[in-house]
């Protein structure tokens, strides 16, 4: 692996293991792809936190429609 990959690489891990930190990056590739794993963290975290809240909302709705239904 060379250098960039390798930073790419260590810089990719720490943002996915919820360690991230300013990394120095001078290759404007590789600062943009780091620019868009983090974006896609966010999302991704922010869709979770909706898909939870919304299947919460769910299972509230099936119990209820199950008691009525006995």
């Amino acid at each position: 692996m060379n250098g960039q990959a390798e930073k790419l690489c260590n810089a990719i891990d720490r943002l996915l293991m919820n360690e991230p930190r300013k990394t120095v990056v001078a290759e404007p590739e590789v600062r943009e792809l780091l620019h868009l794993a983090r974006l896609r963290r966010q999302a991704g975290r922010a869709m979770a936190a909706l898909g939870s809240k919304c299947g919460d909302e769910a299972w509230r709705r099936r119990l209820e429609t199950s008691r009525q239904i006995r």
